[in-house]
């Protein structure tokens, strides 16, 4: 892998930043809750594949991490909603 592809350039980094804000935008205008989900869910992809560099990886690393955040959330869904629902 060469240098120039292990780290893209500033303009890549501000047209995710100005994607990011443009999803920002419509969630927050738009407010429902499946727009809200799919809203995080592509920020947190875009987020890990240029920020944390995910992107360059080997895809066995990619597996890894998309499945332990897999994972995660869904414990953190079992675990939660019951309890919000008593609120």
């Amino acid at each position: 892998m060469s240098h120039a592809q292990a780290h893209p350039s500033y303009k890549t980094y501000w047209i995710a930043w100005f994607v990011l804000l443009l999803i920002t935008v419509a969630m927050v205008f738009i407010g429902s809750k499946p727009v809200l989900v799919l809203g995080m869910a592509v920020k947190a992809a875009i987020i890990a594949m240029l920020f944390m560099h995910l992107k360059f990886e080997k895809r066995g690393l990619i597996m890894t991490v998309v499945l332990g955040i897999l994972l995660t959330t869904s414990m953190m869904v079992v675990i939660f909603i019951p309890e919000g629902n008593q609120m």
